[in-house]
């Protein structure tokens, strides 16, 4: 028993366990005390007692149907609010609710798992609004202007000028793309009269995840 005591204390993921008939905590390893910003004095008291603000969100009735059904639920990148010295906070989770059977194959708790995916979410919000200023800046732009991601080239977007231009001049840039998404360098060509200039896109960690395009027809 004192083994599976340590690899619950000890676990690098957040664990709990909730009485099924009262929702009390039972025991809580140092990893959920830290997701939930409660010291061990919260052990014993019940979920909303020491989380009030959850009383309106969808946790307590997802335990209750864990234990009305006696079947899982997990969830990924679920948006959690908690009050932290009287600011509110939102957190984003990657959870499980497991319910615990008892000798009469009853569900008697909840083990509760929880892994903190802040960082991980918010930066998937900050390049979905980047995707979204890029798509407007392609749609605006005064020149012929498209945008490709990723190593096999998929055009994100493109705008009605280089559209035109490829109705009329159209020519098969990959090796272009290729060499600037490889080399992360920028790069200038020519063909029939048009100047096509190609730029990297990169990621908030500097990788190359894409190609900017632009055309200009000399005249």
């Amino acid at each position: 028993m004192k083994k599976y005591l340590d690899l619950f204390q000890n676990a690098p993921v957040a664990m709990a366990i909730l009485d099924a008939k009262t929702l009390r905590l039972n025991s809580a390893n140092s990893a959920m005390l830290q997701l939930l910003r409660k010291e061990k004095s919260v052990l014993g008291k019940k979920l909303l007692e020491f989380l009030p603000e959850i009383a309106e969100q969808s946790c307590p009735d997802l335990i209750y149907e864990v234990i009305r059904t006696g079947r899982p639920h997990s969830e990924i990148g679920a948006k959690f609010y908690s009050i932290h010295n009287g600011k509110a906070e939102t957190v984003f989770v990657d959870y499980s609710y497991t319910p615990i059977l008892g000798k009469d194959s009853k569900v008697v708790s909840v083990l509760v798992v929880g892994t903190d995916v802040s960082e991980r979410e918010m930066s998937k919000k900050y390049r979905l609004e980047a995707d979204r200023n890029l798509r407007a800046l392609v749609m605006s732009a005064p020149v012929a202007m498209a945008v490709f991601n990723g190593f096999d080239f998929q055009i994100q977007s493109i705008n009605e000028r280089m559209l035109d231009l490829w109705n009329h001049n159209h020519k098969t840039c990959i090796r272009e793309l290729e060499h600037v998404y490889h080399n992360g360098v920028s790069f200038t060509s020519e063909y029939n009269q048009i100047c096509y200039s190609y730029t990297p896109l990169r990621d908030d960690k500097g990788n190359t995840t894409g190609v900017v395009m632009v055309g200009n027809k000399k005249e």
